[in-house]
């Protein structure tokens, strides 16, 4: 893990806006290389990514066929908004003694998009 730097001004977490605007969701610049052979002074997963917002839907009809059989048709959506969930920031910071390129980079998505599914269920 790193060391913070002392020096550094501002968000260490740019967030959404900053991620627009330099591609990091946050700044490497707020880190220092630790000496060889100690440990840094930033705390295990301290950083953190972007939220997560889902939301997920089912509805069911139940037919009637007989006293003793039913038809249930059912429909499933998830991810009903089609929200974007990006995944976690690229965190190693240091890439030998210097700053990562990847540092804070978010390169994919944590979430699948919208998916329905129908479905029939015979019950007896």
């Amino acid at each position: 893990m790193p060391n913070l730097n002392p020096d550094f001004k501002g968000n260490v977490v740019l967030g959404a806006d900053g991620f627009k605007k330099t591609g990091r969701y946050f700044d490497p610049n707020a880190f220092l290389l630790p000496l060889s052979g100690t440990f840094g002074n930033v705390a295990r997963g301290s950083l953190t990514g972007p939220a997560l917002t889902t939301v997920d839907t089912s509805l069911f009809k139940k037919i009637r066929i007989n006293e003793q059989w039913n038809l249930q048709f059912r429909a499933e959506a998830f991810n009903v908004f089609n929200h974007a969930n990006f995944a976690e920031p690229n965190a190693v910071v240091f890439q030998g003694n210097n700053y990562s390129s990847s540092a804070g980079v978010i390169t994919s998505t944590a979430t699948t998009s919208r998916q329905i599914q129908f479905a029939l269920k015979l019950l007896w």
